[in-house]
């Protein structure tokens, strides 16, 4: 994206389940002390949902190539923030920053947000999560931001969707794959391959998630164990032998592509 250099903030949306008052008021807290008003999107609640007839849910790809079923939580999260995109259509909201209800910002995320809307560098998505080792295999240097942040490209595919920012093209087109779903939000993000995004990390990352707080996606996505029989049984080690070959190759090849464009930019 190549907004205006007056462009205001973006609309900063949480996503915060109706019931999670306590979260909304710790979001509002932290925005509020680093000058930044969120509005609250309401989540869907996965485990309100019938999942087995839920026709945004392709559940038999989902346990050919994972082995078992994604989690009502990660369902639900999946959907709210598909929701998002479909509000960022519906009211042609040019570009927005995108929130859960756990996570903890730097006093200079208001800025690393202006820069990002000044910056000539072309962008769709830009994540914030870079907090753990996305960053230890290496990375491109795009464009310095202040206070000591710059704009980045990593040759790996972090996971993660708890902050992210966004433009209306990006929401149309994530929106568009998300229509049968197999994997997590955060994983449709990171196969930029894919989705043809231009999708880029901050280094260092100004979000983190609350990591010592529990999780409303719940931690039953983490246990192992196969929910299949019969041929998809016997089919599953192939399905994901190819999930994980078809996924390395994909982040290598896009990092050597961009190369190419990403010499235009000037090393800092």
């Amino acid at each position: 994206m190549t907004p205006d250099q007056n462009s205001a903030l973006p609309p900063i949306f949480v996503i915060n389940r109706p019931v999670d008052t306590g979260r909304r008021a710790d979001m509002t807290e932290r925005l509020g002390k680093i000058g930044l008003t969120p509005q609250f999107f309401p989540a869907v609640d996965g485990y309100q949902l019938d999942i087995a007839s839920l026709a945004a849910y392709d559940g038999r790809k989902r346990r050919r190539y994972f082995g078992k079923d994604l989690k009502a939580g990660e369902i639900g999260c999946l959907l709210s923030h598909r929701a998002v995109y479909e509000k960022m259509l519906a009211e042609d909201i040019a570009a927005a920053v995108v929130l859960e209800d756990d996570v903890f910002f730097s006093p200079d995320f208001g800025a690393v947000l202006e820069d990002l809307m000044r910056t000539d560098v072309a962008w769709d998505l830009v994540r914030f999560v870079g907090h753990g080792k996305v960053f230890d295999l290496g990375y491109r240097t795009l464009a310095p931001l202040r206070n000591g942040y710059s704009l980045t490209r990593v040759p790996t595919s972090p996971s993660g969707a708890y902050a992210y920012l966004l433009t209306k093209r990006a929401a149309a087109r994530l929106l568009s794959l998300m229509q049968r779903n197999w994997v997590p939000v955060d994983i449709v993000h990171s196969r930029a391959w894919e989705t043809g995004l231009e999708t880029l990390l901050i280094h260092p990352s100004p979000a983190i998630p609350d990591l010592d707080g529990p999780s409303t996606i719940g931690d039953e996505r983490f246990e192992k164990g196969h929910g299949l029989s019969g041929l998809d049984r016997a089919l599953h080690p192939l399905y994901r032998f190819w999930y994980k070959v078809s996924n390395s190759a994909g982040k290598r090849a896009l990092y050597l592509k961009s190369w190419f464009r990403d010499r235009k930019h000037p090393r800092p």
